[in-house]
């Protein structure tokens, strides 16, 4: 296919921009944005999977094309459970022995993991030097890898600790996808329905009747999704980069979600879990009069194709409740979600974005499934 690029150009501060380019073959257009940076070494950040797969063989071929560079591959133990100080501590410590510096670019290799954990090496390693997001998995092509948050997770909740910082590009191959198991494919395409559902019926529409050639990846109906679901996120992220407003509506479904994933200890996939999410958060707009049940019904039976709905009966109510007391988005310990109106649109009142839910509707919404 011939390169696709989409641009992010960020306001305020030195007229920002970043390409995000989608193509088959990625080593000549990467080496080449390399080249433009003023640095000399390179860091390929990835995970123990992943390094298998695709990390040995990205090091081999920039070698071909960067000679003049020193490069290091390193990385660090699949999943979650992993995305930890200690992991970047391990891996700035290893780059503090081969003596980087801030003439050092680091390429974050990998699904949403491994590009929130390179990404905050790369924020926080001597203040901040340049990286380059080349995403594996459908959720961080879509997601994850636009936009520039980076962080870890802490006992007390996910990605309590991180940074905004962009990346120099993001390169996407769709063809990583043909490696990804079945179940993390429907992991990002719960993240693609999400974007979907709170800014694009039309494209809703598209992922049910095509629900089942993307999950074969067919390649006009999967770059399409991608495509379209970065041009979303790309417009969220260049109107509001820091999350001040519009860019929490992406969090639709995150507020639940999170707590989830983290009382399941991370056994449940964040897509999942987000999907889980989805499902609970639509009935709290269900029963506060947003959306119709002829919506809930219709986006139910998209996202239940996904996600194993009887999941929710793993968690008691109570402890679902105290754990959305640290999401992101509460404040006075009040918690706030995001609110579909209809399919392709969100609730916006007085400037606001996410709504103060009370705890009897929290607890109303919860119990149609743990029962």
């Amino acid at each position: 296919m011939t390169d696709i690029k989409i641009q992010i150009k960020l306001p305020n501060i030195d007229n920002r921009q970043y390409d995000i380019v989608i193509g088959d073959n990625i080593i000549k257009p990467l080496s080449t944005v390399i080249k433009t940076q003023t640095v000399s070494n390179l860091v390929i950040i990835t995970d123990s999977n992943v390094k298998k797969l695709y990390g040995d063989k990205l090091l081999c071929d920039l070698k071909k094309n960067l000679k003049s560079y020193t490069l290091s591959l390193m990385s660090f133990d699949a999943g979650e459970k992993n995305k930890t100080q200690t992991a970047v501590n391990k891996l700035q410590d290893a780059m503090f022995k081969l003596k980087c510096g801030r003439d050092t670019l680091v390429i974050a290799l990998g699904g949403g993991v491994v590009g929130d954990v390179a990404g905050f090496v790369a924020a926080t390693y001597m203040r901040g030097i340049p990286y380059i997001q080349v995403p594996t998995t459908l959720l961080a092509m879509v997601d994850s890898s636009v936009g520039g948050k980076t962080g870890i997770d802490t006992k007390y909740g996910k990605n309590l600790i991180g940074a905004f910082h962009q990346p120099v590009t993001v390169f996407i191959n769709p063809d990583y996808l043909k490696t990804l198991p079945k179940e993390h494919l429907l992991n990002g395409l719960v993240e693609v329905v999400k974007m979907f559902l709170t800014h694009d019926k039309a494209m809703f529409n598209f992922v049910k009747v095509n629900y089942n050639k993307i999950l074969n990846l067919d390649k006009v109906v999967i770059e399409k999704v991608i495509f379209q679901a970065i041009k979303i996120k790309a417009g969220v992220v260049m109107r509001d980069e820091k999350e001040i407003g519009e860019r929490s509506i992406l969090n639709f479904g995150h507020t639940i979600g999170h707590a989830l994933e983290k009382l399941s200890n991370y056994k449940i996939m964040h897509g999942e879990a987000v999907g889980l999410g989805m499902i609970v958060e639509l009935n709290i707009a269900l029963l506060v009069g947003k959306i119709s049940k002829n919506v809930y019904d219709e986006v139910f039976g998209v996202i239940e194709k996904m996600v194993k709905i009887e999941r929710l009966k793993d968690f008691r109510i109570e402890d679902v409740l105290e754990e959305i007391k640290l999401d992101k988005k509460s404040k006075n310990n009040k918690s706030r979600f995001v609110l579909l109106k209809e399919i392709g649109k969100f609730c916006k009142h007085g400037g606001k974005f996410v709504h103060e839910v009370d705890e009897k509707i929290i607890i109303q919404a919860l119990k149609s499934y743990t029962l």
